[in-house]
């Protein structure tokens, strides 16, 4: 029998909240077995109180809906209010349009077209009516899954993500995603079930102040308790994650507004736009930006989500071409300019140490976090001018000073500063080289760690790069890269590229979540069906997902999953071995497991690979499969990168 909770399949949660005592059937009560009593058969008694116990709830509960299979769920899991529990199967085939149907309908009327889920009783004729209304419901088998699922679409597809899980339980799961999300400005969001609103603060089943504890971690929360102003708050919902700078948000509906049926005169339509509107920077700090700029002689950009967001990518090529300034591109706006561009110097990772040694940055959509060294050094030099465009004014300095402020849409301030260059006679192609030599000598910093500790098990390393090298043959520019966990984020970095906004998936938030690799996968190959998806991920990090290998195999999504498995958290068993000494390692080792075998046992396929002449071929096979793909590698666990060594010794914690 499945969870007896209102969201499904996570096992510890119970939906049964206390009812008090249960009277007994007086009828089914006998002394025991003949010549026994209850005192005398203890184990007897309780196994007959107890069956007696599940009578009463079988006939307190089930017969309300007597064509509802017990097997598959007992009906107490299903938080109903008492108006709606008495209903009939198919009721809510109804002329009028239930809560439910009112906000899947705002939905696709907001351009929703997917939605990630686990199934509960509070959620359930939402579900019902975005079947309906077309738009695309995949389930997982977490609920965290889910909303990071949403979080990765938004990342790769540049619309706003969306999510539903159901109360209490089911809310708190899903609360990674939504934190997630929130730490670093990505559109996303979450709709919970509630119970009803009669029910609130009674100690009913699932009920717990949801909005109360979304809050902190969002932009924006709301509850909707009036059935009418579920398509209002739907639509503003979505306007509040995209307008401004975006975020998170959460709404929560009960289950009675839910099913409350109304005809359409009594449903308040909703007033936001479609699309938000764009702030344009005031024209002083635009020409302020431009004679800085103008008066530089090693000039770098420096683009960071919300570029990605504002969709900044075209203006910004444009841009570094017209005024000849070199760009590098991090987190979200990893591909926003192609790193094969002439003008790209790729990632941090690659063209970093080009800021230090410029005289002008200009630092297009990101806060100064620890991302960037908190706008600091050894990133940051001394004497140069920065320059800081970001759409939202609180976002602006905070961690350092800055020498010009821009509050403005980052895609109409780069495109003002590209109409208003004038030629300033500096010829900045020497500085280019030196960007380009800055980029090549990183590389090679990071192929020498690779070449120089290889032995008889792969390094992770080799791994992620021949990933790299097999995708750029096969796959050009047209292929999506997820990295996710410690050492295996920081490989992921150094190798996969990115030629389009959106096609390079990871952690690279300051938050630092793991286990966002599989849903981020799943959510890319989902927008991009016919796009070949590769996942590189720790084994620590694809533990914590591993399951949503199956929700790939249900729902057709072919993704393939290199797993670095060098059995235990590689990063914290160095940092031990640093702080303690040798044999001081606590709860960072884990078992070989065999994740192939999981795979496979998921209804996936499974590879394993020992050797890294063995991975190419394997890779061939993925891609070539048209079911989900694990590609267990067996990685050297005494292999820490010196990028994990660095940011452990700078204080960034």
């Amino acid at each position: 029998m499945s969870s007896t909770r209102g969201s499904p399949g996570n096992g510890g949660h119970s939906s049964i909240s206390s009812h008090g005592p249960m009277s007994m059937d007086s009828r089914r009560v006998n002394t025991g077995p003949a010549g026994s009593s209850s005192a005398a058969n203890p184990n007897w008694a309780a196994r007959t109180t107890l069956r007696l116990s599940m009578g009463a709830l079988y006939r307190t509960h089930v017969r309300q809906w007597p064509n509802r299979p017990l097997r598959r769920r007992p009906i107490h899991s299903r938080p109903m209010p008492d108006a709606l529990t008495a209903r009939a199967p198919g009721a809510f085939a109804k002329t009028n349009p239930h809560g439910g149907a009112l906000l899947a309908r705002a939905l696709r009327d907001g351009g929703v077209s997917t939605l990630f889920t686990l199934p509960g009783g509070h959620i359930l004729l939402l579900l019902d009516a975005c079947a309906g209304e077309g738009i695309r419901v995949i389930d997982t088998r977490h609920e965290g899954a889910a909303t990071l699922a949403a979080e990765g679409w938004a990342l790769a597809t540049g619309e706003t993500g969306v999510a539903a899980v159901t109360a209490g339980p089911g809310f708190a799961n899903g609360l990674i995603g939504l934190i997630d999300a929130g730490a670093w400005s990505v559109p996303l969001l979450m709709i919970a079930g509630r119970t009803a609103v009669s029910k609130q603060g009674r100690g009913a089943v699932m009920d717990i102040d949801q909005r109360a504890i979304a809050s902190p971690a969002v932009k924006w929360a709301a509850s909707c308790t009036e059935a009418g102003r579920i398509p209002r708050a739907a639509a503003e919902a979505l306007h509040r994650a995209r307008a401004g700078c975006p975020g998170a948000v959460y709404l929560g509906v009960p289950w009675d507004v839910m099913g409350v049926e109304l005809p359409p005169p009594d449903v308040v339509e909703p007033g936001f736009p479609k699309t938000p509107p764009r702030p344009a920077a005031d024209p002083a700090s635009v020409g302020a930006a431009l004679a800085a700029l103008q008066g530089a002689q090693r000039p770098v950009i420096v683009a960071g989500s919300g570029a990605f967001w504002s969709d900044a990518g075209e203006e910004i090529a444009r841009f570094a071409e017209t005024a000849s300034i070199p760009v590098i591109t991090a987190s979200a706006a990893r591909g926003v300019i192609p790193d094969s561009h002439p003008w790209s110097l790729g990632s941090l990772v690659h063209g970093g140490l080009a800021i230090p040694a410029s005289d002008c940055v200009l630092v297009l959509g990101s806060a100064f976090n620890a991302n960037v060294m908190f706008g600091g050094a050894p990133l940051f030099g001394v004497d140069q001018t920065v320059i800081q465009v970001d759409i939202s004014p609180e976002r602006i300095g905070g961690n350092r000073d800055v020498d010009v402020a821009v509050a403005g849409d980052v895609q109409l301030v780069v495109r003002d500063l590209r109409q208003a260059w004038r030629t300033d006679g500096v010829s900045r192609t020497a500085w280019l080289e030196q960007g380009r030599a800055y980029a090549a000598a990183s590389l090679a910093f990071w192929d020498q760690q690779v070449d120089g500790q290889q032995g008889n098990v792969p390094h992770p390393g080799a791994v992620a790069r021949e990933i790299a090298a097999f995708a750029r043959e096969r796959c050009g520019s047209a292929v999506t890269f997820v990295a996710d966990g410690g050492d295996a984020l920081s490989w992921g970095l150094a190798y996969f590229y990115a030629d389009r906004p959106g096609h390079l998936l990871t952690t690279t938030t300051a938050l630092g979540t793991l286990g966002v690799g599989v849903p981020f996968a799943l959510a890319a190959k989902a927008a991009r069906p016919t796009e070949p998806v590769f996942l590189f991920v720790g084994d620590g990090s694809f533990g914590l997902t591993a399951m949503e290998t199956d929700t790939a195999v249900r729902h057709k999504l072919p993704i393939v999953i290199v797993v670095s498995n060098n059995a235990g958290w590689g990063d914290v068993r160095h940092e031990q071995d640093a702080f303690f000494g040798p044999g001081r390692r606590v709860a960072s080792e884990l078992l070989p497991t065999r994740y192939d075998k999981l795979a496979e046992a998921l209804g996936a396929r499974g590879e394993h690979v020992e050797r890294l002449e063995e991975l190419r071929p394997a890779l061939d096979r993925a891609v070539e499969s048209d079911v989900c793909t694990v590609i267990d590698v067996a990685t050297d666990p005494s292999v820490l990168s010196e990028l994990l060594r660095m940011v452990a010794t700078m204080g960034l914690m």
